[in-house]
């Protein structure tokens, strides 16, 4: 009887699937978490508090699914076919409650700044889904290029050795703000967004003061986390920033003789790992939010891009022994705070950079334009992600994401485009690339995998936090640090499989750098060494 009783219920919960249309017509993974978005409180008080109009003006286009209701009305044959079947009808509605729900979400979000919808006045979203584009450009094995000798041993730059992310297997997935698992914490002086970057034992890292008026480069000692020394740029007057942002974003970069960093007026500074000053390169800065982007060391070079829309944008390279100029390059004027990567192309070097609404290859050497894809946004904050033919591009606030072959000549668009995402892209976090897949999780918590080599969407999945931070990845392990201090550690697979959050109860918004099995984390004070005492 009891077996026949959860029969009979069971049956009644299929049928009453059945009858919505659930079963038979389930929503697309971008669809399910736009309908849980409008119910999620949390969410809520991320788009009406948080968000800005810029935010906005990209969000509102999630709504453009590519189940949508008019691709719903398309795929069945009509709206009178689908409103003649009753199955067919309560899946269209149920599309139409959730476009009209977010939207006027969505409403509320423009009406703080008193602005307009951009729905209401006409404006349309390009559906979501992937783009394939049949790519003419032959194959070639691509790799990373070292930025010094022995660096494959150290967190040299931002990002790392490869400056992807890339950590040795085997690292602490359980820590806590009481003490668990934490070797030491030290207090940073100043404010920051900068990554740590470490050579032997010593940890570099920079900070201001909070008007911008003092700028500083930091050596810690790796064991110990004690304060080494302290040094201050020279000074210049501050540049406007967005508070968020800082006087400090950019990650220093070492190869074991000396420490170059980029501090937004105050220039690029290098010193000698005792802190002696090396040389100092003055720079213009005026663009919006204040600069970003990180110096990137390539044989004896110092290669420095920082897009600015107010005034010429920066591309350069310096001797990094002399601080002399060994090239000037030009680029267009942009809001673009993403660092430069160097790929080895088959048998030559090239220099990648996003920005300006285009992905570039250079010559290293030289700051020579090779070649140059349309695709990205205006804004590029994301690094470039290097896979095993194709590199990657996000950009945008939930903007696009492109696979590329690099290598040809000048306009490439039409024969080295793999495929294009249209939305989901990062705004700041740098997506990061595991065993043929595509991992990110964007800006306000939508977590997301894609096959990296047709660009498929394989999971979407939300999590109630926000990200600056770009991804660690250690094996099958991917480490995600939240701006309310919680590190995600998500096992790599066709689902979000969350094995551990640990909550270090203060912001992160720097990349975690890691050597010899130890995690090191910058919070919004404090500069925290994770692994066994």
């Amino acid at each position: 009887m009891r077996k026949l009783g959860l029969l009979a219920a069971l049956s009644v919960v299929i049928g009453a699937a059945a009858e919505s249309g659930e079963e038979k017509y389930p929503l697309d993974a971008q669809l399910k978490v736009l309908e849980a978005d409008v119910k999620n409180e949390k969410y809520r008080k991320l788009v009406l508090e948080k968000m800005l109009v810029t935010d906005l003006a990209a969000e509102w286009q999630r709504v453009a699914t590519a189940d949508n209701a008019d691709s719903f009305l398309e795929k069945h044959g009509g709206k009178d076919k689908v409103l003649a079947d009753p199955e067919l009808k309560k899946a269209y509605e149920r599309r139409v409650k959730i476009r009209a729900d977010y939207l006027e979400l969505m409403r509320e979000g423009f009406r703080k700044y008193k602005k307009a919808a951009p729905f209401d006045k006409g404006a349309k979203a390009e559906p979501a889904g992937t783009v394939i584009r049949k790519t003419d450009a032959a194959a070639a094995v691509l790799a990373t290029v070292s930025p010094s000798a022995g660096a494959e041993k150290q967190w040299p730059r931002f990002r790392g050795p490869t400056g992807q992310g890339d950590a040795e297997a085997g690292l602490p997935t359980m820590w806590d703000k009481d003490g668990r698992n934490i070797a030491w914490r030290t207090v940073v002086p100043g404010k920051g967004n900068s990554s740590p970057v470490i050579w032997g034992d010593a940890i570099f890292l920079t900070s201001a003061d909070a008007m911008g008026t003092e700028r500083f480069v930091h050596c810690f000692s790796r064991q110990t986390g004690k304060l080494r020394w302290t040094r201050q740029a020279p000074a210049k007057p501050p540049e406007p920033v967005w508070p968020k942002n800082g006087f400090a974003s950019s990650t220093p970069v070492t190869d074991g003789e000396r420490v170059i960093a980029f501090l937004g007026t105050c220039g690029l500074v290098c010193y000698d790992m005792d802190g002696k000053l090396q040389w100092h390169h003055e720079v213009t800065i005026k663009t919006t939010h204040g600069t970003g982007a990180s110096p990137l060391l390539y044989k004896h070079l110092v290669i420095l891009s920082q897009d600015q829309n107010q005034t010429d944008s920066i591309f350069l390279a310096l001797d990094k022994a002399t601080g002399k100029i060994a090239w000037q390059g030009k680029r267009a004027r942009g809001m673009t705070w993403t660092t430069p990567v160097v790929v080895r192309v088959g048998d030559h070097d090239e220099l990648i950079l996003a920005g300006a609404e285009t992905v570039r290859g250079y010559d290293p050497l030289t700051g020579k334009e090779l070649w140059t894809l349309k695709g990205p946004t205006q804004e590029v904050i994301p690094h470039i992600v290097v896979g095993k033919e194709l590199i990657y591009s996000a950009s945008g606030r939930n903007g696009p994401t492109l696979a590329l072959r690099p290598g040809g000549s000048g306009d490439v668009t039409a024969t080295h485009l793999a495929w294009r995402a249209v939305r989901g892209g990062p705004h700041v976090p740098t997506p990061a690339y595991v065993k043929g897949r595509l991992y990110t999780a964007n800006d306000t918590g939508v977590f997301s995998c894609l096959d990296a080599v047709t660009g498929k969407l394989i999971y979407l999945e939300r999590v109630n936090d926000r990200f600056a931070a770009s991804p660690i990845v250690a094996g099958d392990l991917l480490y995600f640090a939240s701006e309310t201090g919680i590190t995600y550690v998500v096992r790599a697979g066709d689902t979000l499989d969350v094995i551990a959050r640990n909550d270090l109860g203060s912001p992160i918004l720097a990349s975690p750098a890691v050597v010899d099995g130890r995690i090191y984390l910058r919070t919004e004070g404090d500069l925290i060494c994770i692994g066994g005492r």
